[in-house]
């Protein structure tokens, strides 16, 4: 079961493809239509144009921006959202696709269930109820797990997500955590990290990017933690794929 993040020298790819046997899960979409469907297109068999299920954690222009194009060139079986509304242009046209396409939209319930077979599973453990007044805060966080591996996806929550999801006492224990929020300083708390103890760790951050992510304290706890060769990031290493048979874990990378 391979999962891929990201592609090397975009600002900010936010793409995550989770893929097993002939059936797809694409969570976010980046703010390149083009590289998304590019993508897509090397790891997707030409006569497979169904995706099963859509995520959009938040509704920024970075996230969603490729998943417009998505409804455009394939067959989407569902969507899954944190219910949040969105005031960009490319926002609404996602709304307008997904009516006139009829695709079904469930807003992410805390607890929720989504399963892909043969042991491959999904869980929701964010947002609540709670309302937020950072918009970060209310991004969707899942926990895949499959076999002995599972995979943290944490969107762009920030350190008061983090200390929501601490004090519910969520299993958060991962094999693998992408990191939040490009790797920024305002996120992936040293409370979080105890709590996560991920073996590897992922940041999907362009190079160069206006920001200045990943903050060097983010890129010093990850360390500390995964250790240096553990840590990867798109904008050094390119596409990232872990690869698991939910027993061993493969990495590769696109650099």
């Amino acid at each position: 079961m391979p999962i891929r993040r990201g592609k090397r020298g975009a600002y900010c790819e936010h793409a995550i493809l989770i893929q097993r046997g002939n059936k797809q899960i694409l969570i976010d979409g980046g703010p390149s239509a083009e590289e998304l469907s590019f993508r897509l297109g090397e790891r997707l068999p030409f006569w497979d144009r169904t995706i099963e299920l859509l995520v959009l954690t938040h509704p920024d222009t970075d996230h969603i921006t490729g998943l417009v194009e998505v409804l455009q060139r394939y067959r989407v079986g569902k969507i899954l959202t944190g219910g949040q509304d969105g005031g960009s242009d490319i926002y609404r046209e996602w709304r307008r696709l997904i009516e006139e396409r009829g695709v079904e939209r469930i807003i992410a319930q805390v607890g929720q269930q989504i399963t892909m077979g043969q042991g491959v599973q999904l869980e929701v453990l964010h947002p609540s109820d709670t309302r937020w007044e950072e918009r970060n805060n209310a991004s969707v966080v899942l926990r895949l797990t499959y076999g002995n591996f599972s995979l943290l996806l944490t969107g762009d929550i920030e350190t008061e997500a983090e200390a929501y999801l601490l004090a519910r006492d969520v299993k958060l224990r991962s094999t693998v955590l992408k990191v939040a929020h490009q790797g920024s300083n305002a996120s992936t708390s040293s409370r979080f990290l105890a709590e996560v103890k991920p073996m590897f760790a992922a940041i999907s951050v362009g190079a160069d990017n206006p920001f200045g992510h990943p903050g060097n304290e983010v890129i010093e706890r990850l360390q500390e933690v995964v250790g240096e060769e553990r840590l990867y990031l798109t904008s050094e290493d390119g596409t990232i794929a872990f690869i698991t048979d939910g027993v061993k874990l493969w990495v590769k990378t696109n650099d």
